[in-house]
């Protein structure tokens, strides 16, 4: 492979003015009209999911009789009307459709129906008796996984531990004995919830012809396919999905949650049901970011090369599996960064326990050890006197180094040039820390570095497929699975297709998420949607321009190399001689069409719990402490994205701000307790994110180099915001208060007590 790491920084400034304002009119979902909750049709029964109201607890009986008898109800359904498979999951399967002996977290499901409205349904959960055997709460991780631990604390009959993993790499006892300067803390991270502005909710209606349809927002319809036939018994092609739009997500969505209850409802009712959770149901019932405690221990030399890396990560999955084990996985291999050390020890457990489900959630369990990771450098920069900047400059990896846990990865310098760009910013240039108003405000600016994975590790479903298609009407299809998020995908999709096939973005329609016309790309998860996109279309564009000018030529009488696919149609000598509608229509069922088929993101075959393609970026952050009130503001913030050639500056725009804004929110104001199983906010009265008010002023700085001969092209955006604005706010807080910040998030009271205890005040 010939690499170029030397080139100058191609940098794109991003702003608002680039966006395209025109409406997004060319996306379409199979023919399928409205949006998912919102498919409201008459003739729709009214699902509704009786939960548990006990975190942990012995199922003794389910009296449906009442139920059952009531005027206007057509299904009750319990883990006995489920005629096959009654357990799904990812990795691990071992979450019930429907519970069958015991709950393990408030909201569990135990029973749902399906009446003729909201109040006959509501009317006939109360009608259900459920008689409970409470069982002790495990409600704290580290005492999930005692040795002593007596089986009634056991969520799951093997044990509360559901996942482990460690790496070790060099002689660590004598890269200890090399270091001079050693940072040790125990960090924590909260649990977070997705407030998703749509909350999971969708239709489950009979085909009429012996199968089902399903319209519910997710990230992957084919698995919802697979999921639902095989717990009714049927073939996967009798169950359709349809999973476009979304109205967010975030990897809340990303498994399933309602829709095998919602299947089961329809398919016992044989009519349309309508399942949409409210506000306080989505937050019991869905999953959150995972709690981590982080303990880590950091060392350098008196110039400021890392010596040893030692990390044990603890976290808290609640009640399933969902997508723990890879989250805990992204953990563990981020965890020591791009850097380069002589030594690294690596451990990490995931504990099954009471507390809710945690799940998928941007930033993928790698972001909890980011933040602990970027405060450690630079609590070593300030030890050995250097500027943070060039203590990770002198540490960074070398692009074509192995990856973190020594796999083979695609080499990339992404981390260097966005280093390389954040240090030289004047926001970077100017002071650190200063007061102002008469030492009221405290302000610092920190600084953090990180790279993030792209897809899945080898484990994962990493395969993709697409459809390049000429439709009847002569606009240009790329056909997928992927769903719209809010992502900007269907953007994205057209604007690579115009720029790889030689057409407008106008003459593309990107076709999304409905398994009856888009083959199984997986999941629109893991910042994959828009890379692979990009790889599919470079993959088909010599296949494509073959069929387009043949079948041009057969019509035109003329040979296929004077033709070539233009802005509106086949262009001969600089001029349009056949538009793509007047095409289609010559070709009839003769059209072009490309399948394309691409191998999982890993070629390398390296283990499954490690990734083969990164991005990186950069940020500064700037932050502002009211020392009378305690109350923390995010002033600024500055990214360095170094993600490859920019594909759709409205979608990169999107993610990098949106994504920021959620991560300051992790940093100041957002943790969702639970106490004793129980949620301590069931609502955004009471749980709080930031608005439009809190949001800093912003800047993104697009690095779009590649190596030469890189064979992946962009790397995803949808996570990596999130990952290094934590870090950044973090490093920010702790410049201004000038003490580490150990714990997130860090809310008034925390900030009162530090400078109280400080004398700062």
């Amino acid at each position: 492979m010939a690499l170029a790491f030397d080139a100058p920084h191609r940098i794109v400034p991003l702003h608002e003015a680039q966006l395209d304002r025109r409406p997004d009119v060319q996306a379409k979902l199979g023919g399928t009209p409205g949006y998912l909750t919102d498919r409201v049709a008459t003739g729709q029964l009214r699902g509704l999911v009786l939960g548990s109201p006990w975190p942990h607890a012995r199922i003794l009986r389910i009296d449906t009789r009442v139920a059952r008898a009531m005027p206007g109800v057509h299904a009750v359904v319990t883990h006995a009307d489920i005629p096959s498979q009654a357990y799904y999951g990812l990795r691990k399967v071992d979450r019930p459709v429907l519970c069958d002996d015991k709950v393990r977290y408030v909201g569990d499901a135990v029973a749902a129906v399906a009446a003729i409205d909201l109040e006959t349904a509501r009317a006939a959960l109360r009608a259900i008796v459920v008689d409970y055997a409470p069982l002790p709460v495990v409600d704290d991780p580290d005492a999930a996984l005692a040795h002593d631990l007596p089986e009634a604390c056991h969520v799951h009959p093997q044990g509360n531990l559901l996942h482990q993993a460690t790496y070790r790499r060099g002689d660590m006892q004598a890269a200890r004995a090399r270091a001079v300067h050693v940072v040790e803390h125990v960090y924590t991270t909260p649990r977070q919830l997705h407030a998703y502005l749509e909350t999971e909710g969708g239709v489950a209606e009979p085909d009429g012809r012996g199968g089902l349809r399903l319209f519910f927002g997710g990230h992957n319809p084919a698995r919802e396919c697979r999921v639902v036939a095989d717990m009714l018994g049927l073939a996967p092609t009798q169950v359709q999905a349809t999973g476009s739009p979304v109205g967010g997500s975030y990897g809340g969505k990303d498994e399933l949650t309602i829709q095998p209850i919602a299947a089961l409802l329809a398919w016992k009712a044989q009519r349309p049901v309508r399942l949409h959770l409210t506000r306080p149901q989505s937050v019991d019932f869905g999953v959150k970011r995972h709690p981590m405690r982080i303990r880590m221990r950091t060392g350098c030399d008196a110039q400021g090369r890392l010596c040893f890396h030692q990390v044990d990560i603890l976290a808290d999955t609640g009640a399933y599996a969902t997508h723990g084990p890879e989250v805990l996985d992204a953990a563990l291999e981020h965890a020591p960064g791009p850097y380069r050390y002589d030594a690294v020890d690596l451990r990490a457990r995931l504990a099954y326990t009471n507390n809710g489900v945690a799940g998928a959630f941007r930033g993928f369990g790698a972001v909890q050890v980011q933040y602990a990771l970027e405060q450690q450098i630079a609590q070593l920069a300030a030890l050995v006197g250097l500027d943070e900047a060039e203590l990770r400059a002198r540490n960074l990896a070398e692009p074509t180094a192995p990856g973190p846990l020594g796999q083979a990865v695609v080499p990339f310098d992404g981390a260097q040039r966005a280093l390389d760009v954040a240090r030289q910013h004047p926001l970077w240039l100017g002071p650190h820390r200063w007061r102002s108003e008469a030492g009221r405000y405290l302000h610092g600016v920190g600084l953090a570095l990180v790279h993030r994975s792209d897809g899945f590790g080898k484990g994962g479903p990493g395969d993709s497929r697409m459809v390049l298609a000429l439709a009847a009407d002569g606009q240009i299809e790329l056909r997928c699975g992927f769903t719209e998020l809010g992502q900007n995908l269907a953007g994205s999709m057209r604007n690579v297709c115009a720029r790889h096939l030689g057409c407008a973005e106008e003459d593309v329609r990107a076709v999304l998420g409905d398994t009856a016309c888009t083959p199984d790309s997986g999941p629109v998860a893991a910042s994959r949607a828009t890379t692979l996109a990009w790889r599919a279309v470079v993959r088909a564009r010599k296949p494509w321009f073959h069929a387009m000018t043949a079948a041009a030529a057969r019509l035109l009488r003329c040979p296929p190399q004077a033709l070539h696919p233009g802005r509106g149609g086949m262009f001969r000598d600089g001029q349009c001689v056949l538009s793509y509608a007047e095409l289609a229509a010559g070709t009839g069922d003769a059209r072009p069409c490309i399948a394309i088929e691409l191998p999982a993101e890993d070629p390398a075959g390296n283990a499954p719990d490690t990734h083969f393609v990164f991005g990186a970026c950069a940020a500064l952050a700037q932050v502002r402490v009211d020392c009378w009130s305690g109350a923390v503001g995010v002033e600024r913030m500055v990214m360095c994205a170094a993600l490859g050639p920019v594909v759709s500056v409205q979608g990169l725009l999107g993610q990098m701000e949106g994504g920021a804004v959620m991560g300051m929110g992790l940093c100041t104001q957002e943790s969702l307790e639970c106490i004793g199983g129980h949620y301590t906010a069931r609502n955004l009265d009471a749980y709080f994110i930031p608005t439009f008010a809190d949001a800093p002023q912003m800047e993104v700085l697009a690095i779009e180099n590649l190596p030469a001969g890189d064979p992946i092209g962009p790397r995803g955006a949808g996570e990596i915001s999130v990952n290094v604005a934590v870090p950044a706010v973090a490093n920010a807080l702790a410049q201004a208060l000038q003490r580490p910040v150990t714990r997130l998030p860090v809310f008034p009271a925390d900030v009162i007590a530090m400078l109280e205890r400080d004398n700062a005040i």
